[in-house]
């Protein structure tokens, strides 16, 4: 049986592309509630987004160093059964948002410390890459370095995961999932589904070939 990747699309603002991403095959749907960001969506527009979707579909609540109060009361209002903390949260806050499940998200960047993760005690990691503001002949990070730390946990891997390329990054990575973001827009929040549909089968792909070197 070929490996499964996981596929989650972010910043989704609008029930017709989280209904339509579904249609396509996504696993995953995530909801920016970063006020000020260019994704943000409302908890209450979330909600009516979340309640329309089929069952087992998971639906993740984005935050980043908000108060754990204020996570914890958005995350009912919208309805999502998952948080993904992407800011400088400690690993108290993270417990905290228990009894919810929760992803710890780590840029990997040059100060990027791999033990960083053992401090995070949950079952899965966001490795994102994204090179947003990146300084002149910085190295992208190698994603031949995401094997190594699956021994902490499931890894996610985002960023600049285009579909020329999103295939030899799950090569190299060999992730329990991908997080899919400006690669699936036409403008920040707007999915573009047809290169959604190319990356999506760009990594079913890469499950086979995977499967038949393994």
């Amino acid at each position: 049986m070929s490996p499964r990747v996981m596929v989650k699309v972010c910043g989704i603002t609008e029930e017709r592309d989280a209904q339509e991403a579904v249609h396509l095959g996504v696993d995953a749907l995530g909801f920016d509630f970063r006020e000020g960001g260019a994704r943000y969506v409302d908890p209450d527009l979330a909600h009516r987004i979340v309640a329309r979707l089929p069952a087992f579909i998971s639906t993740v609540g984005v935050f980043a160093d908000d108060p754990l109060i204020r996570v914890l009361e958005t995350a009912r209002r919208a309805g999502v059964g998952l948080l993904q903390f992407h800011g400088n949260e400690t690993p108290s806050t993270c417990a905290g948002a228990a009894p919810y499940r929760w992803v710890k998200a780590f840029r990997v960047g040059p100060k990027f410390e791999a033990g960083d993760l053992s401090y995070f005690e949950t079952t899965t990691y966001l490795l994102d890459a994204r090179r947003e503001g990146a300084s002149a002949g910085e190295v992208p990070f190698e994603w031949r370095r995401a094997r190594d730390l699956s021994l902490y946990g499931r890894i996610v891997i985002a960023g600049n995961l285009e579909p020329a390329h999103i295939g030899l990054a799950i090569d190299d990575a060999r992730p329990y999932g991908v997080d899919l973001l400006s690669e699936a827009e036409i403008a920040p929040g707007k999915k573009d589904l047809d290169r959604l549909e190319l990356l999506l089968a760009a990594v079913r792909r890469a499950e086979r070939r995977i499967d038949g070197q393994d």
